[in-house]
């Protein structure tokens, strides 16, 4: 009877992670929605950005001056949680390949992380994590997280010379979960290359500095909001697939459970009965 007992508890123990597993299926599910939506209207707004980029310079046609020597900072976005397969050892490998590539130009690197788990990712490789952000577990959080990356980068910008920035996450597309490296600054490695569909490009009624600040700082804040979103929805995707793995198991694990349960019964059931007839023999024999 012990024996029997103890995997009738194994079999609620796996059940109630069962349990678990499908509920953490349903909330990444959720989530991959919301925050792809997220994705799709930042998409939408840095194209506005973009144009914006166009106007000032085939207007102003120059770059106000920055600093040509200055520290690099790589922002590398993974997760706080577990349960997500390799989502922060694919972007570890390609921050550090990125890392590496910036360092045989001569260039200074700092590397920031959004998350706990690639931190530490990083540090087992080596690399030394400078400043490291926390990961929103929702949309609402997310531009709190922006603003906090946003001011350390204006600061870098006045007090370290920063010239340099760069985010690794990875991404959430059709066809699957990428990682990339996007180069934010320079400016002039890839903005302003939009073609201006009209005729005519629109007048510009405020001083090109102006113009210039409010565009800089709304493309500072899509580029880390669009890649905190993105890194989001891509965590979830590979939540997702990991709780589907493991549901597969519990359930097939369940089955075995199921099946020593009911050949355990059965034998309990059959040394039962034999003790019976044991005893009955004992007495008639008597």
């Amino acid at each position: 009877m012990q024996q029997l007992e103890a995997v009738r508890k194994k079999i609620a123990t796996t059940g109630d992670l069962l349990s678990v597993v499908k509920t953490m299926k349903a909330l990444a599910a959720v989530n991959i929605r919301h925050f792809e939506d997220a994705a799709k209207g930042v998409g939408e707004y840095a194209e506005v950005i973009e144009q914006g980029w166009t106007v000032f310079f085939r207007n102003a046609g120059i770059l106000p001056n920055g600093p040509r020597q200055g520290v690099a900072v790589m922002l590398v976005i993974g997760s706080d949680q577990g349960m997500c397969g390799q989502f922060n050892e694919v972007v570890r490998a390609e921050a550090v390949q990125a890392l590496e590539k910036l360092t045989d130009k001569g260039q200074e690197v700092v590397c920031w992380t959004c998350g706990e788990r690639v931190r530490g990712a990083l540090e087992d490789s080596g690399v030394n994590v400078g400043l490291n952000f926390r990961v929103p577990g929702s949309l609402r959080g997310v531009d709190s997280v922006v603003e906090d990356i946003e001011q350390n980068l204006e600061e870098w910008r006045d007090k370290r010379g920063m010239n340099h920035f760069t985010i690794v996450n990875n991404l959430h597309i059709s066809d699957g979960d990428r990682v990339a490296a996007h180069h934010i600054l320079p400016l002039h490695k890839r903005s302003g290359s939009m073609n201006w569909e009209g005729r005519s490009l629109p007048m510009i009624n405020v001083p090109h500095q102006e113009l210039f600040s409010t565009l800089f700082r709304e493309y500072l804040y899509i580029s880390v909001y669009g890649g905190i979103v993105q890194s989001l929805a891509a965590e979830n995707s590979s939540r997702l697939a990991a709780m589907q793995v493991a549901e597969k198991n519990i359930i097939e694990h369940v089955e075995v459970l199921e099946s020593q349960y009911r050949t355990t019964r059965q034998g309990a059931i059959t040394g039962e009965l034999l003790d019976i007839v044991a005893g009955v023999e004992a007495v008639v024999g008597g």
